[in-house]
C-alpha cells in the first residue's frame, strides 16, 4: 500500500507580518492565490495532504512528550529545558514556550491545522464539477483532521476558540467556547466521518471509515458516554479490518510499521524531502550512553539525548521488577523488555577498552531486582558498566525503545495514535464504568494475554478485581511511552492522585488548576477583545 506523503504547501498560506494583527493560525489564506489554487480536485486534495503537516510538529517532537509524558506517573526529568511540565512550579504559565526554540508548543500549529482543514471544507462546494464521492472523502477526512486538532487542544486548555469557518482575513477577536461546543463539534465531525470515509484507503496514513469510529469511542470514553463508547470500540473490533498481533514485539517491529494492529499513524518515511520535520521521538527517550567508552550513536537509536525517563514506579512496581513472587512480573509479561532498552553493547571499535570486544555489554542500566541487591564491591568487579535504579541519573536510565528507526536523523518511523490494543482497553474501561465486568474483563485479557512470553504462566485480571485504577495500570504496561498518559491520567480523575504518589517532581506541586494547561500569552496578547485566561495562571 503507498504511503501519504505529506509535505508544506507554501503557495498556500502568507505568513502574517505583524503579530500583534494575527489571528488564532498566525497564517492567512490569500483569496487570490487560493481562488486558483482551489479550482480542481487536485488542488483540494493537495491542500487536505498540507492539513496533515502540524500533527508531526506535535507527535515527531518534543512538544508532544512534554505534555503527554512529562507531569505524570510514568515519566519525569531526565535532562530538559522544559522541566514545568514535569514540576507544575511557576515557570509552568502563559509565558511558557518551548525552551529555547520559543515555539508555544501545540497551540498555534493545530490551529494552523484546523484553518486548513476548515479550508478544504469551505471551498470543496465552490469546484465546479467536482465528483460527489470524491468531494465527501475528502471533506471527510478534513472533518476527522479537524476533529482530532480540536480534541487534543480541548483536553489541554479547555474552553476553546471554536471556528468552523476558513480564515480569509485578518481576525482580531477571539472567543472561549464552552468545553460541551467543542465537544459537540468534535462529535459531528466524527460521525460526518465515520458515515463518509471509506472503509479502506488507497494511502496509508489516511484515515478510514474505522479510524473515525475508533476515535469517535476515546472521545465518547472522555465525556463519560461510556454506553456509546463502548459499542463503537467493539464495532472496531469486530469489523474484521484489524487484529491482535501474536507478538507484543512485532507491534513496534521497525521494519514493519504497516501492520493489521495499526488503525490510524502520522506517516514519515525514508524520503528527508516529504519529512518535515522528522521523528525524533527516540533522541528525546534515549540515554546518552554514547558518553561511555566503546559506544556511540547509531542509526537504529541515534544520538539519546536523556529528556524522558521513566519513574521509579514504572521500572518496578508497575511492571512488576520482583519476580520472585507469583504476580505479574517482567518475566512473564514480555511488555516490559519490548518497550524499555536496558543493554548497550560495544559499537564503536576505536575505542572498546582493553579486554573486551565488539558486541559485548558494555552498559546495563536495569530495574532486575537481584541487581539492586548487590553490593559496590560486586557492582565494581562487573565487566560493563551497571546502573541500577538507585544508581541511575539524568543520563543513563533504561530507555523507550518503541520508537527505534533505522533511517537517517532527517527520517523517521511512523507514530501509531490509534492500534488496536488500545481499542481492546477502551472497550474495557467502557464497559467497567458501565458495570459489565464481565466482559470488561474479556476484553482486558485479550491484551494481558498476548503480553505473555511464550511458555509463561502470565496472571490474568478477574471480573471482581476489576476498577478503574488496574485499567490504568494495564494502559500503563500497554502504552508506555507511546504518548497517551496525562490524558489517560485527566480523564480518569486520577491525575493529582497519582502524581502526587509516584511522580517526585510534580507530586509537590501539582495544585487543581494543573488539570488545565495555560493559554499561550502571545494569543492573550494579540486579541484585541478580552481573551481569559484559565484559573491559577
Amino acid at each position: 500500500m503507498k504511503k501519504l506523503y505529506i509535505k508544506y504547501i507554501p503557495i498556500l498560506f502568507l505568513l502574517a507580518l505583524n503579530y500583534s494583527c494575527a489571528d488564532l493560525t498566525e497564517e492567512f489564506i490569500t483569496d487570490t492565490v487560493a481562488d486558483v489554487q482551489f479550482s480542481t480536485p487536485e488542488g483540494l486534495d493537495e491542500a487536505l495532504i498540507g492539513a496533515y503537516q502540524p500533527l508531526r510538529w506535535f507527535y515527531g517532537r518534543e512538544p508532544g512528550m512534554l505534555m503527554n509524558c512529562f507531569g505524570t506517573d510514568l515519566f519525569q526529568i531526565g535532562q530538559s529545558y522544559n522541566s514545568w511540565w514535569d514540576t507544575y512550579e511557576p515557570g509552568l504559565n502563559s509565558s511558557t514556550v518551548l525552551a529555547p526554540s520559543g515555539i508555544p508548543l501545540v497551540w498555534e500549529p493545530f490551529y494552523q491545522g484546523i484553518n486548513y482543514c476548515n479550508t478544504v471544507i469551505s471551498r470543496a462546494d465552490e469546484i465546479v464539477g467536482i465528483d460527489e464521492v470524491f468531494k465527501r472523502q475528502k471533506v471527510a477526512e478534513a472533518r476527522f483532521l479537524r476533529a482530532h486538532y480540536y480534541f487534543v487542544l480541548v483536553q489541554h486548555f479547555g474552553d476553546l476558540h471554536l471556528t468552523l469557518e476558513e480564515t480569509r482575513a485578518v481576525e482580531l477577536e477571539a472567543q472561549r467556547n464552552p468545553e460541551e461546543e467543542v465537544y459537540e463539534a468534535i462529535i459531528a465531525d466524527l460521525e460526518y466521518a465515520m458515515d463518509n470515509l471509506p472503509e479502506d484507503q488507497d494511502q496509508f496514513g489516511r484515515p478510514s471509515k474505522f479510524a473515525a469510529m475508533n476515535h469517535l469511542a476515546k472521545v465518547h470514553l472522555t465525556i463519560k458516554n461510556y454506553g456509546l463508547a463502548s459499542d463503537l470500540a467493539i464495532q472496531v473490533i469486530e469489523s474484521g479490518k484489524y487484529q491482535l498481533l501474536d507478538s507484543y514485539a512485532d507491534v513496534f517491529d521497525p521494519f514493519n510499521q504497516q501492520h493489521s494492529e495499526v488503525i490510524w499513524s502520522v506517516q514519515w518515511g525514508d524520503n528527508p524531502e516529504v519529512n518535515n520535520p522528522g521523528n525524533e521521538l527516540q533522541r528525546y527517550f534515549g540515554p546518552r550512553q554514547w558518553l561511555l567508552p566503546g559506544l556511540v550513536g547509531d542509526d537504529m537509536f541515534h544520538v539519546g539525548i536523556a529528556r524522558f525517563w521513566p519513574t521509579d514506579y514504572a521500572l518496578t512496581e508497575l511492571f512488576g521488577n520482583d519476580y520472585r513472587t507469583q504476580e505479574l512480573n517482567i518475566k512473564n509479561d514480555s511488555r516490559y523488555s519490548v518497550t524499555f532498552k536496558e543493554v548497550w553493547t560495544y559499537n564503536d571499535q576505536n575505542n572498546i577498552p582493553a579486554g573486551r570486544s565488539f558486541g559485548d555489554t558494555a552498559a546495563w542500566f536495569t530495574n532486575d531486582i537481584i541487581m539492586q541487591e548487590l553490593s559496590d564491591e560486586e557492582i565494581a568487579a562487573l565487566p560493563y558498566t551497571l546502573i541500577r535504579i538507585q544508581d541511575r541519573n539524568n543520563v543513563f536510565s533504561p530507555t523507550v525503545q518503541k520508537h527505534r528507526y533505522p533511517y537517517e536523523r532527517n527520517n523517521g518511523r511512523d507514530y501509531m495514535y490509534m492500534r488496536l490494543g488500545e481499542t481492546y482497553l477502551m472497550a474495557a474501561e467502557a464497559l467497567m464504568m458501565e458495570g459489565d465486568l464481565e466482559n470488561a474483563a474479556y476484553y482486558f485479557n485479550q491484551v494481558r494475554q498476548r503480553a505473555a512470553f511464550p511458555g509463561a504462566d502470565i496472571p490474568l485480571i478477574s471480573p471482581s478485581d476489576l476498577d478503574i485504577d488496574e485499567i490504568l495500570d494495564e494502559r500503563g504496561r500497554e502504552l508506555a511511552g507511546e504518548l497517551h498518559r496525562w490524558p489517560d491520567l485527566k480523564r480518569t480523575g486520577k491525575l493529582l492522585e497519582r502524581v502526587r504518589k509516584y511522580n517526585p517532581n510534580g507530586g509537590p506541586n501539582i495544585q487543581e488548576y494543573h488539570m488545565l494547561r495555560p493559554i499561550p500569552q502571545t494569543q492573550i496578547d494579540r486579541t484585541q477583545n478580552e481573551l481569559t485566561q484559565n484559573p491559577g495562571y
